[in-house]
């Protein structure tokens, strides 16, 4: 049976976690788009009503290449963290899972920061770890944290 293999990378933030958390779950379908044209293409509810716990998003977007993808939302508001698990896609061409988490976290005086984690397992050995998809979100990380601190 194959491993589960973990990667992750922490991003500190200027602004508050609590306003990051929040516009990241509710303005992504729509803001990120604008924001970051070079990563994302689009992004839809498919199944269910707004982005929230158990819907599915649709999700073209750029890590590196183009590719599609059909993800299960799983959303926990008490720990400021979001799972995106993919079921359907290209990225399942080379995994046999794969789920990203965003959490965020308030440090008190210390600012916030966001963790973001991959589980992942690769369908063969000759599969690179999947740091493309930590580079793409890291990027969105800071941009997104400069935005919410000049706006």
């Amino acid at each position: 049976m194959a491993q589960i293999a973990k990667i992750s990378e922490q991003v500190q933030l200027k602004s508050s976690g609590h306003k990051f958390y929040e516009f990241f779950k509710n303005k992504m379908d729509y803001v990120f788009l604008q924001m970051f044209p070079e990563i994302y293409q689009s992004c839809k509810v498919v199944e269910g009503n707004g982005f929230s716990h158990g819907n599915i998003i649709h999700l073209k977007y750029n890590a590196g290449k183009p590719e599609e993808v059909r993800e299960r939302l799983a959303i926990d508001d008490a720990n400021k963290s979001i799972t995106f698990e993919c079921i359907e896609g290209d990225p399942l061409r080379d995994f046999d899972v794969i789920k990203l988490k965003i959490q965020v976290f308030d440090n008190g005086s210390n600012g916030s920061s966001v963790n973001w984690s991959i589980e992942f397992v690769k369908a063969n050995e000759g599969v690179a770890t999947p740091h493309n998809y930590l580079l793409c979100v890291t990027k969105v990380s800071k941009g997104l944290d400069d935005y919410l601190c000049n706006n």
